[in-house]
Parts: structure tokens; sequence; C-alpha cells
């Protein structure tokens, strides 16, 4: 049993947000989390009981920790109240990172700045803070000089401690291939959480060399006109062309080509992804990974159902995948024989 007697009162009253907050992460141990306040014993996983203990002034409350995870669950309950029990931060966070982006990006681009758009799973809808990163694309006017690359790769190095886990994802395009679209899209600079050491060794020459063509970005530019956000500039269609149907089915291709040989590594990302390839291949409809799995439980075989949906579970829950993987590797054959048809 561990046992400590905390001053809270600089913390409570807590409200709702932050005591839902509290009881998830006490819930997550099989250890008993008691306060003690007043001569009352209030459960620690309860919302009802921790509504009541309302403001603590200066008396005491005893913290007790009773079980056999009982060490990491005492670090966890003093780590949220010594940070004032802050809620888990969610979309809304991300996007006020996305609006000092647009203003810091507009001070270094200025009249070169054509636009800023907002795609992935934070436009559609579905951005996780924990599992999710915050993909946008530039749209510059004229090539940029190292100095403006370094500036806009350090605007996100600097904000690495406010983002999500995973980060950002920005490209740089000009304008000229915005229309007409060639495939592969060529880019003016790239960075994402991957490239964070070489930018740390060599700025320089790391903004210097980070340019060249990028499959991905006809996916990105699909998904723009599906579930695109204007952070800055005109429109999607006053700045972007539509992509010839070929080459959308040529980027998905490249996305999902290592699904079985890499199935198991990361089954979710894998299977979801699959899924909404197809639903573009059969339908020409433009998914994200949870809408693509809630598609493909609607219109794929029933065989495939049982991998479909755990792959939804541990997308949207965070926790494990469980599956058979034969099953998934069946499903995997049968989403890229559909894929094959369709180019």
């Amino acid at each position: 049993m561990i046992k400590q007697t905390l001053d809270l009162s600089g913390v409570t009253p807590l409200n709702r947000t932050q005591i839902e907050h509290l009881v998830h992460i006490a819930g997550e141990f099989a250890s008993r989390i008691i306060f003690e306040h007043r001569s009352r014993t209030i459960n620690g996983k309860s919302m009802l009981g921790i509504l009541s203990m309302g403001v603590t002034e200066h008396d005491p409350v005893t913290l007790i920790v009773d079980g056999d995870d009982e060490e990491q669950a005492f670090s966890a309950m003093m780590a949220m109240l010594e940070s004032g029990v802050a809620p888990p931060k969610n979309a809304a966070d991300a996007e006020k990172l996305m609006q000092i982006i647009k203003d810091r990006y507009q001070a270094v681009l200025q009249d070169n700045l054509v636009g800023i758009y907002l795609h992935g799973s934070l436009a559609a809808g579905c951005f996780q803070w924990e599992r999710s990163d915050i993909d946008f694309l530039v749209v510059a006017r004229q090539p940029l000089a190292v100095e403006k690359k370094i500036a806009l790769v350090e605007t996100l190095y600097s904000l690495s401690a406010e983002a999500p886990p995973k980060g950002f994802e920005m490209s740089v395009i000009l304008e000229q291939y915005c229309r007409n679209i060639p495939y592969p899209v060529p880019y003016e600079l790239h960075y994402s959480n991957g490239y964070k050491r070489d930018y740390e060794r060599d700025a320089r020459g790391f903004c210097g060399r980070m340019h060249g063509v990028d499959p991905d970005l006809t996916a990105h530019i699909l998904n723009l006109f599906a579930h695109g956000v204007v952070i800055h500039g005109p429109t999607v269609p006053r700045v972007f062309d539509q992509v010839k149907r070929e080459d959308a089915l040529r980027a998905i291709r490249f996305d999902v080509e290592d699904a079985a040989g890499h199935l198991h590594e990361n089954p979710v990302y894998f299977v979801l992804n699959l899924a909404r390839a197809v639903a573009y291949c059969q339908e020409g409809a433009v998914l994200s990974k949870k809408e693509g799995g809630e598609w493909a439980l609607r219109h794929m075989s029933n065989e495939h159902q049982r991998v479909i949906q755990a792959a939804l579970n541990a997308y949207e829950t965070g926790l494990g995948m469980f599956y058979d993987e034969g099953q998934a590797e069946d499903f995997c054959y049968d989403a890229l024989e559909e894929i094959k048809k369709a180019e």
C-alpha cells in the first residue's frame, strides 16, 4: 500500500472533463485508488465520488493506492494531480496549432504564399491526439530559397513539444503543379517526424536537398476535394485540378503495394488503407481510414467482417488489434485483387 497526504487546494474543484480524465486514468490500473477527505472515503474510479469531493480548500487529502500495480498507479495519479489534472488534448488543440503555423508561414512566405490546406484525419473529423499526425499542404508561387525552407521547418520543429506525438506532415508544392497535376507530384519541401534527426544534425543541408517527387501527394490532393480544410488562401477547386483517375489508382497502388509483405507489422494501417482503396476502386469514394473500414463492413465479403471490425476497434481505441492472421491475409489478398482489377 502507498499512502500520501496531498494539498489539492490549488487543483480543486475539478471540472467534468478533468474528472473524466482522472477516472479514466485510474481505471487503467487494477489497484484500489482511494481519496480520504474530511472523514470521507472516495473511490478514485468513481465520477460521482470525485464530483462529491468539491473544493478541498486547505484540508489535507490522502491518496491511498493498494494493489499489484500500485507503484505505477501511484506515479500516474501523482503526475496527473501535479499537472493540474489537465484533460487530454484533442482536435481543438491541433486546430489552434494550425492557426499558429498559418500566421508564421504568412510572415515567412508573404506574397509567395498561395494557400495552406489541411488534409488527413484532422480534416476528416477522425483525429486522435495520441495516434494521429497533423497533415497539411502549402502551395507557393515560386521556388523557395534555403533560408525560407529552414524557417518553415523550424516553425514545426519549435512546436514539437506542443504537437501530438506523431507530429506534423507538411509538403510545399508549387502552384504550377496544382493544375494538370503530374504524376508523381513534385515537391519543394517535405518535413515530418521521421526527418527530425536529419534536421537537427544539419538544418541547411537537410532543407537544401529536401525536394523531389512523391506519389503520396496525388492521394493527398485527391483527399483535399473530399475532406480538405482551407487554413489560408482560395478554395481547393480554385487552386487544384481534380486528380485523374488513372493517377489516383497508381497512387493507391503505391500506398498499398507492400501490404502483403508487411501486413502484420501494422495491421490496423494496412487493413483500413486497403478498405478505403477498394472503396475508391469500386465507387470512386474518397474516404478516411475510419470511413473506409465502415464502408468495407457494409460492402465487402462477410468472411472479412471480423478482421475489418478488429482494425476499426483498434483504430478508435488505440488498443492492440486482436485478429486471426490467416483471415487478415485473405482480406489483404482479396483487396489487392480488387485494386488490380480497377487498374
